[in-house]
């Protein structure tokens, strides 16, 4: 193992917020069931882009979550989803935190929890709210746009939002790696807990990625799918769908766990981070040296074999670079043998990339599927990738099978890569 001392961290709490459900049953359920939260895009006239499909979240009401009237009109859509994901992951673990408001001075609890902290990662900021101050400015000069405009775009405004919203004053992470953003965050607010700076961290990604620039920019790149299907790892894949929505959880250090009474879905073992230091966005197919480094770094820091990992929640983008290399790192690793080799399986085709929001829904995933027992399938999937076949595919529906561990895996655009893995506890009780 890599880590020398250090504490023991868990999962106590879970919340979702996504097109495919936005409770944990609703989410997992559908996910294995092989549904999709996919559908034309209704946020703006797509009559000038190629792009017409996404994963919207079509009836997300921020009053619904308890957000007031008044911060509905001062904070942005992914803090929404934030507030509304990490409110579902305390009250999962049994927290009583408050319920303040975020732009309030007069109804603030007077509570303070100086050992709980947040780590909330964002990849795009909030581009849509950037992309009409703009043109409020061009129009009647910098007096027209919001006196807000900081608070609704800056990239830690999800994590400050949720530290106001519970009374949280421990330890404020935010992580901007790209598409690796979640997962990254989730990896500091683990390291937090294990080295003492912290006995819980409210933790994952938040997004809302389905706006006409980011769109745009996607298509532009030739990343985003024309067809409006995602199929990672699929001959016949074309690109990614864009979506929205924010996985958080509730890690915790695991006797302060016990010592509440919390119930407990699994444990973080270990993870592993690295670079490429290659392109800004290409990936070295023949090589994928960060992706790799990751995996066998994840490995060595849990002290696990390869023989112990059931299940890996690949990135799986659908993209013609990432899924070619993203294979070839497991294939070294873990073999190109089938029946040896972990089972594998993506969610971008049922819940859209929600970019920064992806790492902490894929997370959940992966710790679900140890949990459980069970391995969802890749949505749109059908006829993999002769570059990508030799792998253990979970295609069309769920697979009932042991997963001791599993682990999700990221990567974000400039060479970020990262690997989380997890193991499940079943019935909160600790695997002998």
């Amino acid at each position: 193992m890599i880590a020398v001392g250090g504490r023991r961290v868990v999962v106590t709490g879970i919340g979702v917020v996504s097109s495919l459900g936005s409770t944990v049953e609703d989410f997992f359920t559908n996910l294995c069931d092989g549904r999709s939260g996919v559908g034309e895009l209704t946020r703006f006239d797509t009559s000038r882009c190629p792009i017409k499909r996404a994963a919207e979240l079509t009836d997300f009401d921020p009053a619904e979550h308890g957000i007031s009237e008044r911060d509905i009109r001062v904070t942005a859509r992914f803090q929404w989803l934030a507030i509304a994901a990490s409110q579902a992951a305390a009250s999962d673990a049994g927290l009583d935190l408050p319920r303040n408001e975020v732009h309030s001075d007069t109804t603030r609890s007077p509570k303070k929890l100086d050992r709980f902290g947040v780590a909330i990662g964002v990849a795009y900021s909030n581009a849509e709210i950037l992309q009409r101050q703009y043109k409020l400015l061009e129009q009647g000069g910098s007096r027209s746009i919001s006196a807000r405009l900081c608070n609704l775009t800056l990239p830690n405004s999800p994590t400050s939002a949720v530290s106001i919203r519970h009374g949280l004053t421990g330890p404020l992470v935010t992580v901007s790696g790209a598409s690796a953003s979640g997962a990254e965050s989730l990896i500091a607010a683990y390291d937090k807990i294990k080295y003492g700076r912290a006995e819980l961290m409210l933790t994952g990604g938040a997004e809302s990625a389905v706006n006409e620039i980011t769109i745009a920019a996607f298509a532009q790149n030739r990343t985003g799918s024309r067809i409006g299907v995602c199929r990672p790892f699929d001959d016949k894949r074309d690109g990614t769908i864009l979506g929205e929505g924010a996985g958080v959880v509730v890690l915790e250090e695991l006797e302060h766990a016990r010592a509440r009474g919390a119930r407990i879905y699994g444990e973080v073992l270990g993870y592993g981070l690295r670079g490429d230091a290659y392109d800004m966005s290409d990936i070295r197919p023949d090589e994928a040296p960060g992706m790799r480094a990751c995996l066998e770094e994840v490995l060595l820091d849990a002290g696990v074999s390869t023989a112990e990992v059931g299940y890996i929640n690949v990135h799986g983008t659908g993209t013609k670079m990432n899924d070619p290399a993203e294979a070839f790192a497991i294939r070294k690793v873990f073999g190109s043998d089938p029946a040896t080799s972990p089972m594998v399986s993506g969610t971008k085709g049922a819940t859209g990339h929600m970019l920064g929001g992806t790492g902490g829904v894929e997370f959940i995933t992966a710790l679900l599927a140890s949990n459980r027992d069970v391995v969802p399938p890749t949505y749109g999937l059908e006829n993999p990738d002769p570059r990508c076949a030799d792998l253990n595919h979970v295609i069309g529906k769920a697979i009932p099978a042991s997963v001791p561990t599993a682990i999700t895996t990221s990567v974000g655009m400039g060479g970020n890569n990262s690997a989380i893995m997890v193991r499940g506890w079943s019935g909160g009780e600790e695997p002998v």
